[in-house]
């Protein structure tokens, strides 16, 4: 199926309504002391029999995290590190209102320009698209949910397409895209949203390297242009080095924060630059001594 150019147009750059990406000042450089999540001594159990392992099971269940405190900070990347089964996911499903904690809170904070309210997206590891609808309609969801008229929301998911390089698949079905652009229209659909915060669960992790790395260098051009806050989960330690500005390492469970890391790669970054910096590797051989270190800490 062939796309209508004339509709969305695959030119990229300012094309998202209400915003000027050539002239957006870097966000990196604008991050503020303000928490937009503030989570307190926040604690998650399963009931016996959903977990086959006895590792962390107290009170009659599985607990996964027990008195956690993290914070994220408005306009700031932060990725999650940790053991598996140390509650990442879990906590992104928290946070996403799909869980909830059995202990402690949560505060989500609103942003402190007029008065807005509090917008959360997110994209999950295995796409969630819609088979019966175009990558257009399955962007335009979001917004129609949102209460947006046909025409606006038609224009922001075109808009959005172009931005993350599918101007000319509009028209086409998810079995017609390949994983890579499915997840570019998974991140179109979250973004068109204007997310305060942004959670990405390990949101590239099936993909082939080369893919890996396209919609990497997507996900940080357009991060550094507008006003967000993305809290990823990952496994991999060099994606976490080359696209965060904070790194969080979680213990094994019950789990709480080992410790967090400031990255101080300069930005805006050149990921095909990155990638080969003494900086970047030094960075990443420090994350691996940590995350092996902080398995089993208490």
């Amino acid at each position: 199926m062939a796309a209508d150019a004339g509709y969305c147009l695959s030119s990229r750059g300012s094309n998202v309504p209400g915003t000027h990406f050539d002239t957006l000042p870097n966000t990196s450089l604008m991050t503020t002391t303000q928490n937009i999540i503030e989570i307190r001594n926040a604690v998650k159990r399963f009931p016996l029999g959903t977990k086959r392992t006895t590792n962390g099971q107290t009170g009659g269940g599985l607990t996964v995290f027990h008195g956690l405190d993290l914070d994220l900070r408005a306009g700031e990347f932060v990725a999650l590190l940790g053991p598996s089964g140390c509650g990442k996911s879990t906590l992104v499903n928290i946070l996403a209102g799909q869980d909830e904690l059995d202990g402690g809170e949560i505060r989500k904070n609103r942003p402190t320009r007029g008065g807005e309210e509090f917008r959360l997206a997110v994209v999950w590891q295995q796409d969630s698209l819609m088979p019966w609808k175009s990558a257009r309609k399955n962007v335009e969801f979001p917004l129609t949910i949102s209460g947006i008229p046909p025409r606006p929301r038609g224009d922001m998911a075109c808009a959005w397409l172009r931005a993350v390089g599918l101007g000319d698949f509009q028209d086409y079905y998810p079995s017609q895209l390949s994983q890579g652009m499915r997840q570019r229209v998974s991140l179109a659909a979250a973004l068109a949203l204007k997310p305060n915060l942004l959670l990405m669960d390990e949101p590239f992790g099936a993909l082939d390297a080369y893919s890996k790395l396209q919609i990497e260098k997507e996900v940080v051009r357009l991060w550094e242009e507008i006003d967000a806050t993305i809290l990823m989960v990952t496994h991999d330690v060099q994606e976490a080095v080359a696209l965060s500005d904070r790194i969080i390492m979680l213990t094994e469970r019950p789990s709480r924060v080992a410790f967090e890391r400031v990255i101080d790669l300069p930005r805006p970054r050149n990921l095909d630059e990155i990638y080969g910096a003494p900086r970047f590797h030094a960075l990443v051989s420090e994350l691996w001594n940590a995350l092996t270190r902080s398995r089993g800490s208490r």
